[in-house]
């Protein structure tokens, strides 16, 4: 079943941007080669993820993920693509998605993150205290406990909740043991809670 998620998610959810490999230097052109590897490449990052969480992502309205050449950010809101308006688009860097770094994952956190928490629409983000229903309002609550505990995996996920929660998604995607070294807390609260196949049941 997850695998038809995943391809769904890929094909109704990312995008690469006009010209991206173009644009792109040489040697980022060389590793992807086609339009198609990109999306394929974070498809195989975005793995993890438990089957139900797929499935919320895909009932939101919005959450769109753009493979771009510049660097890699979130924006909430309408943002423009082609002839078309898309609702909270996640801009992954082609670049950041070659390396072998969490930071293609960070923005892609950052979505999930204002999905997770208003369905993307105003209002608190998970991080913030946020969710849309009372067990993901427990998650919020949890995340809001443990930042100021200082145990951030890195110095970014230590300067706000939005990052604590967005930078240890991506770690714990990336590299689950280093998170669980710097910061068991939050590695045993996602493995329970948002990356866990039962809390979606």
């Amino acid at each position: 079943m997850k695998p038809h998620l995943l391809e769904r998610l890929k094909m109704d959810r990312m995008h690469v941007a006009p010209r991206t490999l173009d644009l792109s230097p040489l040697h980022l052109r060389e590793r992807f080669g086609n339009i198609w590897a990109p999306l394929e490449e974070l498809t195989r990052r975005l793995r993890p993820l438990p089957a139900g969480l797929v499935r919320y992502w895909l009932a939101q309205s919005g959450g769109h993920v753009i493979i771009v050449h510049h660097p890699s950010r979130y924006e909430a809101g309408d943002q423009p693509f082609g002839s078309q308006s898309l609702h909270n688009v996640a801009y992954v860097s082609l670049s950041d998605l070659a390396s072998d770094s969490i930071e293609a994952l960070v923005v892609v956190g950052n979505l999930l993150d204002h999905l997770l928490g208003s369905g993307g629409e105003e209002g608190p983000w998970l991080s913030s205290g946020g969710g849309t229903n009372s067990p993901l309002r427990e998650v919020g609550a949890r995340i809001a406990e443990y930042f100021p505990l200082g145990h951030g995996f890195d110095e970014m996920a230590r300067t706000d909740p939005n990052a604590y929660f967005a930078r240890s998604l991506a770690q714990y995607l990336h590299d689950r043991r280093s998170l669980n070294a710097a910061d068991p807390l939050v590695e045993k609260l996602l493995r329970q809670t948002l990356l866990s196949d039962a809390f979606w049941r």
